[in-house]
């Protein structure tokens, strides 16, 4: 199924804010606010919406650390590494480099220092052949997604 401009639009405006309300979505695209709600639950239905989230200000719930670890995954099966991460609270994106190895790049959000500490010293150094982390302070933090796991 194919997207029109209005459903691209209506796309657009749920990204700014999720929470818009849908009179104001319908006026914005000029749409009845009947046909905003049917172009969603269509976008819904066949999977291009798939989900919706709330983005939270890492530091105003106690959470000081965030960062990035990009590491090899060369002695174990990709597939048991993706079982493992999917379990660890403190990663919250996971994503495979496509350069010659098998290597990953995790996004991963720690409490302090003690607590990035434990996580680099975890059972993740099981299945990471080699680990370089880098450490994030700013903005792009303040819009991933944080787990409370």
């Amino acid at each position: 199924m194919s997207l029109d401009d209005l459903d691209l639009n209506i796309l657009a405006l749920l990204q700014k804010n999720a929470k818009a309300k849908l009179s104001a979505i319908a006026k914005e695209v000029h749409l009845s606010v009947t046909a905003v709600n049917r172009r969603i639950e269509r976008m819904e239905d066949i999977g291009v919406i798939r989900g919706y989230q709330t983005l939270i200000d890492p530091e105003k719930v106690g959470i000081g650390v965030h960062g990035f670890l990009i590491g090899g995954v060369y002695h174990v099966m990709l597939d048991r590494f993706y079982t493992y991460i999917s379990s660890v609270p403190e990663v919250t994106r996971c994503e495979t480099i496509i350069s010659g190895g098998k290597e990953v790049l995790l996004e991963f959000y720690c409490k302090d220092v003690d607590a990035l500490m434990a996580f680099y010293n975890s059972d993740i150094r099981k299945y990471l052949d080699s680990m370089t982390v880098y450490l994030v302070k700013g903005v792009p933090g303040k819009d991933s997604p944080v787990s409370f796991n």
